[in-house]
């Protein structure tokens, strides 16, 4: 069996955004980042743009630790002068955008491509472009990565399931089989196409 090695980022921000069910004037949000949200981040760190090719990441196992779980909070957006889509007039429109506010999360990347996971470290140490967390309003406030970071040996099992005094912590893992699907694996932004893939919620430390 090839070695695996997994890669811990912390994502941390005042406000975070991680819509996979997003439909016209709803913006939603998920209770932890995203695959599709996490692989954007990354595109943006090696300045790869909506279009280009991603099958690179198809190999990478993701997982997350919800270190601080924030709250989830909704902003109202009033636009004016909206055009009917029966082309008959204007109207006012309300939208409804999801947020979480003070979260704090562990994101963990495992793959048996070492040189994949270090070429990532690089790039989110020095970014191409700008990083946020889901939306380009909401920056992260500490660095994704030290730069002591590297890929170390071991699964997300190995590095995301570790006892905690604090607790319990909600951990949400990739799983061939797992209690359900989430549809948030892109194949190719620009034409906003995704897969689903199947998770795992577990729970460690506290009173285990």
């Amino acid at each position: 069996m090839n070695q695996s090695y997994t890669l811990l980022l912390r994502l941390e921000g005042l406000m975070q955004s991680w819509g996979y069910r997003s439909r016209f004037d709803y913006r939603d949000t998920a209770l932890e980042p995203t695959r599709s949200g996490v692989i954007g981040l990354i595109c943006a760190a090696m300045g790869i743009a909506r279009g280009e090719d991603i099958s690179q990441f198809d190999a990478i196992r993701m997982g997350v630790r919800v270190d601080k779980p924030g709250r989830p909070e909704r902003d109202f957006h009033t636009a004016l002068n909206v055009i009917k889509a029966d082309g008959r007039g204007t109207d006012t429109v309300v939208s409804y955008r999801d947020y979480l506010s003070d979260a704090s999360f562990t994101v963990g990347l495992q793959s048996e491509n070492k040189g994949l996971l270090e070429k990532i470290a690089e790039k989110l140490r020095n970014p191409e472009w700008i990083l946020f967390l889901g939306r380009k309003a909401f920056p992260l406030t500490i660095p994704p990565l030290l730069p002591a970071d590297c890929p170390e040996p071991g699964t997300l099992e190995d590095h995301l399931l570790l006892g905690t005094p604090d607790g319990p912590i909600r951990v949400v893992l990739e799983t061939p089989g797992g209690e359900r699907t989430q549809n948030d694996s892109p194949i190719c932004f620009r034409e906003r196409r995704f897969n689903p893939r199947s998770i795992q919620t577990r729970f460690v430390g506290g009173s285990e």
